[in-house]
């Protein structure tokens, strides 16, 4: 839930003020991912003119002059004109330009709004491809088409190339823009998110060389994820030793590649391994089945910026779905502390009951099936959207969830949603776990 604070402030301007700047100021508390600022004034006579900016503690972040009554910034989103970026606490101000001032002066209402961080699903796509490598898409064309299937981040991946990075160093109003390149080897793809230039050499054959190149891009603080490993055409033959965060499971549209992924992720789960699992694309140009946010990959993030969306994934707080608009499956388990959901580790007493909650939307028809260490543990057809309540089994390790859909059209059953696993560790009575 969006939490939000409000303040109103008024600003009287006199004529001999004119053609000064003024800072009206105002206190900036706790962990704020957005603030937003409109304001109004008198101006019917068409010759009063009150332009408006931004300060931070640091510096000014944007001016509007007289062309907007609003704008925002936040940490990885702002208006154009603003930047985006951290909010630190402080006193920031609202700089107003009095360009031309009435002779009896002019009062000027500003209305303040304070987004605080909170947890929310966002919806994106980390892998994708454009003109700065082997793609049809420009940079403002990949946005659009972003915006357009209501993505809220993507990632650009270009082939070995850090070039398409730049753009996003200027924050986009709707969508959270993250850096990336996708190393492109003889022996394998991996996408290293979050640093505008995180490859210095792609040229990877070796299990050793792949270590020494993934982790320099992890020292540099990159998120690491090994890209369609099964496929045929371009496998990953360096190995699963080297450095990475995450395996990308799912790529483009789904097909035998992904179920082979997913199998091999389940066989890591029943290891006792958290590895997070991704989706991403791959998208190159238009295309009638391959099209960014095919799939989507959902991400509960803490706040809309790169840094939150990446935190959150390494976390494991991620859910995959087929497209935008489609299957959801959420996981959450009540505790006497609260509530444990996607990516969580839940410790339970062996002593206790506790109860997985499967909140499942847009998948009436599907097939869901429960999994965890020890094997599919349910299967059911969806009737009716809604919540569905199983026994948490202490001795399990964790628990996920897929969804399966047949096309019949296409006489072809696809994977529609899935879920990352809620962890279980058992706390054993009269020892501390």
């Amino acid at each position: 839930m969006e939490i939000i604070s409000t303040l109103s402030l008024n600003r009287w301007i006199a004529k001999e003020e004119e053609k000064t700047y003024i800072e009206v100021p105002f206190a900036v508390e706790g962990r704020i991912e957005r603030i937003e600022v409109q304001y109004t004034y008198e101006h019917s006579d068409g010759t009063t003119v009150i332009d408006i900016g931004l300060g931070s503690p640091e510096r000014i972040v944007g001016w509007s002059g007289g062309a907007r009554d609003s704008f925002f910034v936040g940490l990885g989103k702002a208006t154009p004109g603003y930047l985006a970026g951290l909010i630190p606490a402080g006193e920031w101000y609202v700089l107003l330009g009095a360009y031309r001032v009435p002779e009896g002066g002019c009062r000027v209402q500003i209305n303040l709004k304070f987004v605080h961080n909170h947890p929310r699903w966002m919806k994106g796509d980390l892998h994708m491809h454009g003109v700065h490598s082997d793609g049809s898409y420009s940079i403002a064309d990949a946005i659009q088409s972003g915006k357009d299937r209501g993505l809220e981040f993507m990632a650009f991946t270009d082939h070995n190339n850090a070039s398409q990075n730049l753009s996003t160093l200027a924050a986009d109003d709707q969508l959270v823009l993250i850096p990336g390149v996708e190393l492109t080897s003889y022996k394998g793809h991996a996408n290293l998110l979050g640093q505008l230039d995180a490859l210095d050499d792609f040229r990877v054959l070796t299990p050793e060389q792949a270590t020494a190149t993934l982790q320099r891009a992890a020292d540099m603080g990159a998120f690491v994820s090994l890209n369609h490993p099964f496929d045929p055409d371009c496998p990953w033959e360096l190995g699963f030793d080297v450095p990475y965060d995450a395996i990308e499971v799912w790529n483009g549209p789904w097909r035998p590649l992904n179920e082979t992924a997913v199998r091999w992720w389940q066989e890591q789960l029943v290891s006792g391994r958290k590895l997070v699992a991704i989706g991403g694309s791959d998208t190159h140009r238009p295309h009638p089945y391959v099209a960014h946010g095919i799939p989507t990959t959902y991400v509960r993030a803490e706040a809309e910026s790169k840094e939150e969306i990446l935190r959150a994934i390494r976390q494991g707080r991620v859910v995959l779905s087929f497209n935008t608009d489609e299957t959801f499956i959420d996981l959450s388990i009540d505790l006497s502390i609260g509530k444990a959901g996607v990516g969580d580790t839940v410790i339970v007493d062996e002593e206790k009951e506790y109860e997985l909650a499967v909140r499942i939307t847009g998948a009436a028809g599907d097939k869901v099936q429960l999994w965890s260490d020890q094997g599919l543990e349910q299967e059911w057809i969806v009737a009716n959207e809604g919540i569905y309540f199983f026994p948490v089994e202490a001795d399990r390790l964790f628990y996920r969830v897929e969804s399966n859909r047949h096309l019949a059209d296409l006489d072809l059953t696809i994977t529609s949603c899935l879920t990352n696993p809620i962890y279980i560790h058992r706390l054993t009575v009269g020892a501390s776990g």
